[in-house]
């Protein structure tokens, strides 16, 4: 299909060319520079500036609320399997608000932006979803076991008339699979958004299936859907377990900022519809523009309220270590809650259990914290406490120790060197060290 730009001849109030840009009958009017009206001083040059402004000033101020909340967690690191899925969670926070405000300013890339928002959409919604389980338990194994008097419960509406095992093999696996397809189509149509838009075959304003933009849409809804439900069934199966955790507040939030931009986006482009005509184009940006510009900045001033909103759903207080204590530094914490590892691991591990019935070939749990913070020493064993690399095993506590898992801390400080000494006190090496260590 060949792609077609021409200058509209009508022009605009101040003699700057409209483009049309598209394909066929698929045409979208942008205005020939995303600074047009920042070289004009009339009242709608004005009227965009004042927005542009606006949507910086709560763009920013979201972006520094999220960035002090996931710090404090970074700095209080002390439950990596649960906080690394809580920043993941949080970091949505400053990607809409940064993601938005980009749209507003270069409303022509617009698209482009987008498509990478609803990418890390997926992966947040994910995080929730194995933070829920972490909850009940560290393992696999835990987790089912939590399940095991479920038994019973009957899946949410719409099959509601058919009954659930929630700690059933087959049961589990399906559920994780609904939110981690999420994982794998959302990237896949974020790359297909980017592509087609580029050849003007996208066609943001049409629901035709000639277009690649009626694809995505369903694709993008048929999984979201599907994510959305797995999330909601095992909410249902653990709320009164984790009932300590405040799991609504944190459902809530996590469903709003979904359902919310969802929504609202819909609405706007609706009222910017042909057929509605209540949102129309400026001297400076056309209706197609006005559409974008305006969700992006409803988005900009909803994210403060959103950043605000998570600090009570996720508070760190609740991993707040004692003054005095080791910590884990900042850095390695946050390198740890960015390595999506583990839904990669979890991914291949799913795909390889769905083909199993076929192969009769079951795949093995998949150990997703395994080198998740490199290789130790000693002294990194004694102040990270049981690292499932070394395979290290507590063999005698005092009134100075605690049996640690990893992140979290101790008033123990080995001295240097460690290995003749502090080691064979507290810890017995099963691999990896020395055997002086032993």
């Amino acid at each position: 299909m060949q792609r077609l730009e021409w200058v509209n001849t009508n022009g605009t109030a101040n003699g700057d060319p409209t483009f049309q840009t598209g394909s066929e009958d698929c045409w979208i009017e942008i205005h020939g520079s995303d600074n047009l009206a920042w070289y004009h001083a009339d009242a709608d040059a004005v009227a965009h500036k004042v927005g542009w402004i606006i949507a910086g000033v709560f763009a920013l101020v979201a972006t520094i609320i999220s960035t002090v909340h996931i710090c404090n967690h970074l700095r209080h690191y002390t439950e990596p399997r649960q906080q690394r899925h809580i920043v993941r969670i949080i970091l949505i926070i400053p990607i809409y608000s940064i993601i938005s405000f980009l749209s507003y300013r270069f409303y022509r890339e617009a698209p482009y932006y987008t498509a990478v928002r609803d990418c890390y959409e997926a992966f947040s919604i994910a995080a929730f979803y194995m933070l829920l389980l972490q909850y009940i338990g560290d393992s696999t194994a835990e987790q089912k076991q939590a399940m095991l008097s479920k038994r019973g419960l009957k899946w949410t509406f719409p099959f509601n008339c058919f009954k659930m095992n929630p700690a059933g093999r087959r049961t589990f696996v399906l559920l994780k699979w609904g939110i981690l397809q999420y994982v794998v189509i959302s990237p896949t149509n974020t790359l297909v958004t980017i592509i087609t838009h580029a050849n003007g075959v996208f066609c943001p304003d049409s629901m035709r299936p000639k277009y690649a933009h009626f694809w995505v849409a369903v694709i993008d809804f048929v999984s979201i859907t599907v994510a959305m439900y797995a999330l909601v069934s095992l909410y249902r199966v653990i709320k009164e377990d984790v009932k300590e955790q405040k799991p609504f507040l944190k459902f809530v939030a996590i469903k709003a900022i979904v359902f919310v931009t969802f929504w609202e986006g819909f609405v706007i482009s609706w009222l910017g519809s042909n057929n509605i005509h209540v949102i129309k184009g400026t001297k400076y940006w056309s209706k197609d523009n006005v559409v974008e510009g305006l969700t992006a900045l409803i988005i900009c001033i909803e994210m403060v309220l959103f950043a605000a909103l998570f600090i009570k759903a996720f508070p760190y207080q609740h991993y707040k270590r004692p003054e005095g204590t080791y910590r884990t530094p900042m850095r390695r914490a946050f390198i740890d809650s960015l390595n999506f590892t583990d839904f990669f691991l979890e991914i291949w591990f799913h795909l390889r259990w769905l083909v199993a019935p076929i192969t009769r070939r079951y795949p093995v749990e998949p150990d997703v914290e395994k080198g998740r913070f490199g290789k130790m020493d000693i002294n990194g064993a004694a102040r990270y406490g049981i690292d499932k690399q070394t395979n290290l095993t507590m063999v005698e506590a005092t009134s100075d120790t605690v049996p640690l898992r990893l992140g979290e801390t101790t008033h123990f400080s080995p001295p240097e060197p460690a290995y003749a000494s502090a080691a064979p006190a507290y810890y017995r090496a099963q691999s990896n060290f020395p055997p002086s260590a032993q």
